[in-house]
């Protein structure tokens, strides 16, 4: 406006000399003609000023958390324009507001700032871009009546993190909601897992996709499927997801073991490991090779189907732990001469962890290309890595039983029992056949 009124005034004189009337009506002209040059500026300015009056005066009023009505009845938090501050939502915002859609302020680097742990019922929609930051100890808790889409892109990823980029600075996201609805891609949760993890899954009927996710900065666990949950977990798919920087990256039972495909990424966390309780699994399922071992917490039962162990894969077992193929189960555990399967002890010690045992009768039961580290039973019988029991089958071949306590198979009935072998191999491990009492036995070449 400054230059507007220098540009004029020469001709504000002129009209106090005695033109008033003419240079008046000139000026109406000029101004005209001006105004059509500056393509309307004045009047966007003015414009623009008074939506920002009362954008600010309705920010007043509601303490940074408007809402700007949508169709459908869906609500999202209104920033005026230009604004860089991000808009708080306070602790009842969404059981205010049960129908939301978070959107990305284009001005601001943070859209959103969560001063608690917020509980939302409703439906939650976050779009892609989108920038959250939680206050300490704040997070998200999806109860079981909510649903939710996080739907960012790879250019523009939805980011969850913490105020302070420190470890655990807020708990993170706690789902209990049953829809089908529910997805998470190409979202990040940065520095959470204050509580537990940063992503938590907690219901019986939980259900959840995961796509091109990244969780990392957790102070505990990048993310946990808990004891709870459905045991198929159908309901919950990981794809292409990345687990990095935390302390460990996942926690789940091994009755959830189809969670798990070769897509995702579990290195460069403090731990690296899947922190895998022990349980009992059903039905058909593969036990994937990923770039860290699984840690089998404790004892591992497998009932019925069909189990595939994939070349590659690497299980740890704790102290005195056992793994137990039930009757109706088959078990097809065969890896290759460039990648075997390992089954070690959590520490390098014979004897550490027990054995397998096979109480199968499947034809399908194979052991192949494997390396059995560390087991054998120490104070009782039958001390073998893997124990055969009677009439069951088992075709084992390629096979290395390394710092095995005592015996590398241990079979409970010879005559009975249905047992191929070819190129087992011993290394720091006394013997190859016991018997269930713990006594050496030949096993004759016509079975081999």
């Amino acid at each position: 406006m400054n230059t507007f009124q220098l540009k004029f005034k020469p001709v504000l004189i002129l009209c106090l000399i005695g033109f008033v009337v003419a240079s008046c009506g000139n000026d109406e002209k000029s101004e005209s003609s001006d105004s059509e040059k500056d393509s309307g500026k004045v009047e966007q300015t003015s414009i623009l000023k008074n939506d920002k009056e009362n954008k600010d005066s309705k920010l007043s009023k509601k303490a940074n958390s408007r809402i700007a009505i949508e169709e459908d009845d869906e609500t999202s938090p209104e920033s005026p324009e230009g604004n860089t501050a991000p808009i708080a939502l306070d602790c009842d915002y969404f059981r205010k507001n049960p129908n939301t859609v978070l959107i990305n302020n284009l001005d601001s680097t943070v859209d959103y700032m969560i001063s608690c742990m917020t509980r939302i019922d409703g439906k939650l929609i976050i779009e892609e871009g989108v920038v959250i930051a939680f206050d300490q100890d704040a997070g998200m808790y999806f109860t079981d009546k909510s649903t939710f889409k996080m739907q960012g892109t790879a250019e523009k990823p939805i980011i969850l993190t913490g105020k302070e980029q420190t470890k655990g600075f807020w708990n993170g996201v706690l789902s209990k909601s049953s829809s089908s609805n529910n997805k998470m891609s190409h979202v990040t949760i940065d520095y959470a897992g204050g509580s537990k993890a940063a992503l938590e899954i907690d219901n019986e009927d939980s259900s959840l996709k995961l796509e091109h996710c990244t969780l990392s900065n957790s102070k505990n666990y990048g993310m946990i499927v808990h004891d709870n949950v459905g045991k198929d977990v159908h309901n919950i798919f990981m794809e292409n997801c990345t687990f990095t920087k935390n302390k460990i990256p996942f926690k789940t039972d091994a009755s959830r073991l189809r969670l798990f495909n070769g897509t995702n990424s579990f290195s460069g966390n403090d731990e690296d490991y899947i922190d895998l309780n022990g349980g009992t699994l059903y039905g058909d399922a593969t036990w994937a090779n990923l770039n860290v071992p699984y840690f089998l917490q404790s004892d591992f039962r497998y009932r019925d189907g069909v189990l595939t162990v994939e070349a590659g894969t690497e299980i740890v077992m704790p102290a005195q732990s056992w793994m137990h193929l039930q009757d109706k189960a088959s078990l097809v555990m065969v890896g290759t001469e460039e990648d075997p399967i390992i089954i070690r002890g959590e520490h390098d010690v014979p004897g550490f962890w027990n054995q397998l045992t096979i109480d199968s009768s499947s034809p399908l039961n194979e052991i192949g290309h494997v390396v059995f580290k560390n087991a054998g039973q120490t104070t009782k019988k039958p001390n073998g890595a893997v124990f055969l029991k009677r009439s069951k089958y088992l075709k084992i071949h390629d096979v290395v039983f390394s710092k095995c306590f005592a015996y590398g198979v241990s079979i409970q009935d010879l005559n009975k029992s249905h047992l191929e072998y070819a190129n087992l191999k011993l290394d720091n491990t006394s013997k190859l056949f016991s018997d269930w009492r713990g006594q050496e036995i030949s096993v004759p070449d016509n079975l081999q």
